[in-house]
């Protein structure tokens, strides 16, 4: 496997989340398909495959989100950023990472109003809804993590 960054601390972590964002993967088509084939073929649904595959697809999509930061492989539009001037561009850098440090502030600052005061439960299994919650908040600390590599890297590199 190709290495995506310099820092082995890094390159565990990604392939970590590499591993466990495949097997959510797999979860949320093993539960999805167990439903569809239940109601075609028997006329029954698993009620708790359905709060399942829920749980399982935002790990996975809020997972892949905080590991698309962490390797810079996450959607941009770049066409005016890489027609800049370099000055201009480090301006455009530090203004998408503070941007990003504020979303990720709120959604921290967020989860700390969320589970305060009400911490509900799934109708089928019982899973607490802090599960679930908690999702946002690893992607927002793997995002302020890859932010913070690309603020340094945009700043002292000039690899915006």
């Amino acid at each position: 496997m190709k290495s995506r960054s310099g820092n082995a601390y890094l390159n565990k972590l990604t392939s970590g989340l590499d591993i466990v964002i495949g097997l959510l993967v797999i979860g949320v088509v093993v539960t999805v398909s167990m439903n569809v084939f239940g109601r075609f073929l028997f006329s029954y649904s698993f009620a708790w495959a359905q709060e399942i595959s829920r749980l399982f697809f935002v790990w996975m999509v809020l997972l892949g989100a905080g590991l698309a930061s962490l390797t810079s492989e996450h959607v941009a539009v770049t066409l005016f950023k890489d027609k800049a001037p370099p000055v201009l561009q480090k301006i455009f850098a530090v203004l998408a990472a503070a941007i990003i440090y504020a979303v990720c502030i709120c959604i921290l600052v967020g989860f700390d109003g969320i589970i305060s005061g009400y911490v509900g439960t799934t109708p089928f299994l019982g899973i607490s809804k802090t599960v679930l919650y908690s999702a946002m908040v690893v992607m927002a600390v793997l995002t302020l993590i890859g932010n913070t590599l690309f603020l340094y890297k945009a700043l002292k590199r000039g690899e915006a």
